[in-house]
């Protein structure tokens, strides 16, 4: 008669040890990137307000609007407590962004924020919703609309956002597009200030946004000054 052999409480040890090696090595290969998954989204908001740019280039012919180039859509990256909605804690900042185009608001006067509906993108995926994570004044009718995956500290746990080589100049991290694609510095600004001329601000060099998360992962989205292309590395 053959006997059939089971494992040796030394071999169980044996075989419990390796298996534990394993998943040591695995798991940490599973963990969340939040950096990355947030770099991802942007990305493809960043191509997305690039089209809006070229597809709604904003071009008056008119003497009575000369600035018409503040009008460019773009991106606009923040870290700000917005209590309207109750997105943040009273005190308690976070990144968000949004893709708007400026337009003249109180006193005729290009404010250089998003105020209104009227300003921001349409997610495409989720038509309900907008492409921003909210903004000051925001109305409460609107809350329901507000995109929080665009929030990418509480979706992702981003905890800095730099802007890096010749988009950095301004204090304002936002990246506006011209009729060609060709990504600029923020055309509008606060107090009618911003862009004097319809290409005064077409950037000169490239630009990187560099995003890092709460476990310290880092990444890049790098665009290019003259065609506009953006990537991730």
């Amino acid at each position: 008669m053959h006997k059939n052999k089971g494992f040796t409480v030394i071999e169980l040890i044996f075989v419990i040890i390796a298996v534990g090696i394993l998943a040591a090595m695995i798991i940490p290969r599973l963990e969340i990137n939040g950096a990355r998954e947030a770099a991802t989204q942007m990305l493809t908001h960043i191509r997305y307000a690039q089209h809006l740019a070229m597809q709604d280039d904003k071009f008056v012919h008119s003497e009575n609007e000369k600035f018409w180039f503040k009008m460019r859509w773009g991106i606009a990256i923040n870290d700000t407590s917005l209590q309207e909605c109750s997105v943040d804690e009273p005190g308690v900042k976070s990144w968000k962004y949004s893709i708007f185009y400026d337009k003249r608001g109180s006193g005729n006067k290009f404010s250089g924020n998003l105020n209104s509906k009227e300003e921001v993108a349409i997610d495409t995926q989720k038509s309900n919703k907008f492409l921003s994570a909210g903004w000051r004044g925001i109305p409460q009718s609107y809350c329901n609309k507000i995109n929080i995956d665009l929030n990418i500290e509480k979706k992702y746990g981003i905890k800095s956002v730099k802007f890096v080589g010749s988009c950095r100049k301004d204090k304002t991290q936002t990246i506006d597009f011209d009729e060609l694609g060709r990504p600029m510095r923020v055309v509008s600004v606060t107090n009618n200030k911003g862009a004097k001329r319809p290409y005064s601000r077409l950037l000169k060099g490239d630009c990187k946004i560099v995003l890092t998360d709460k476990n310290n992962n880092v990444a890049s989205i790098n665009i290019e000054k003259r065609s506009g292309y953006a990537y991730i590395n």
